[in-house]
């Protein structure tokens, strides 16, 4: 029996290149443990669009959203997150993978990206875009050939946001971070670095790599089920 107390809606961000689908196995592993979720597609390759723009899809989606509200902001989107939670009072927010803190990076802090990824390069407009084979090779080799060239097919333009960041803080909601041991991307010292200096928290390590959403979902919506169950608010 589902303890209504627990369900929750789940909104979950993608981060650059990618859209709402790369959560599709994760939303069905939530639903079968009794919670909703929505996966909007958002913005981020929108030149000229600020926090505002972008964050909007995310709101609509959680309009007339039940139970308790869980914002997760996969990688960049990570602010956009910040942002969603901020706009919905009583939230639970949890960063997975996440790109947090200042750029460039404070003094002393360990290095932020891997030192091998190879950020695509940029057209006309300002906007990266990926060559298919280059961002398999760069992104999805923990993942099966057919899963990595399915969601390369699908990246999209990705442009940073017009404008400073909105908010002058964290925003004020309980807030999770969970990172990846194996991050292919982001280097795991530089995210545990900045949940404790940024959030003042103890992060969550799970195993495998950036894309814990897709490498092991069954996994991944285990832990968020047991996250957003010990943080409900009733």
């Amino acid at each position: 029996m589902i303890d209504l107390w627990r369900v929750a809606t789940f909104c979950l961000l993608h981060g650059d290149w990618h859209d709402g689908a790369c959560w599709a196995s994760l939303v069905a592993a939530l639903r079968e443990r009794g919670h909703e979720a929505v996966a909007p597609d958002m913005p981020y390759g929108d030149p000229g669009t600020g926090f505002e723009e972008r964050t909007q899809p995310a709101l609509d989606a959680l309009e007339g959203a039940s139970g308790q509200i869980v914002v997760v902001g996969h990688s960049v989107s990570s602010g956009y997150a910040a942002l969603v939670a901020d706009a919905n009072p009583g939230s639970l927010l949890i960063h997975l993978c996440p790109r947090l803190g200042p750029w460039p990076p404070p003094s002393g802090a360990p290095d932020t990206f891997r030192s091998n990824f190879p950020f695509p390069p940029r057209n006309e407009a300002g906007q990266m875009v990926w060559d298919r084979e280059a961002a398999v090779e760069a992104m999805y080799l923990r993942l099966p050939p057919e899963t990595g060239r399915a969601l390369a097919a699908r990246l999209r333009p990705a442009i940073s946001a017009a404008g400073d960041y909105p908010l002058p803080g964290h925003p004020d909601v309980p807030t999770v971070m969970i990172y990846a041991s194996d991050d292919e991307i982001f280097e795991p010292d530089w995210e545990r670095f900045m949940a404790r200096e940024l959030l003042g928290i103890e992060p969550i390590e799970i195993a495998g790599g950036h894309f814990p959403m897709v490498e092991d979902p069954e996994a991944l919506a285990g832990v968020l089920d047991r996250v957003a169950r010990e943080h409900t608010v009733a």
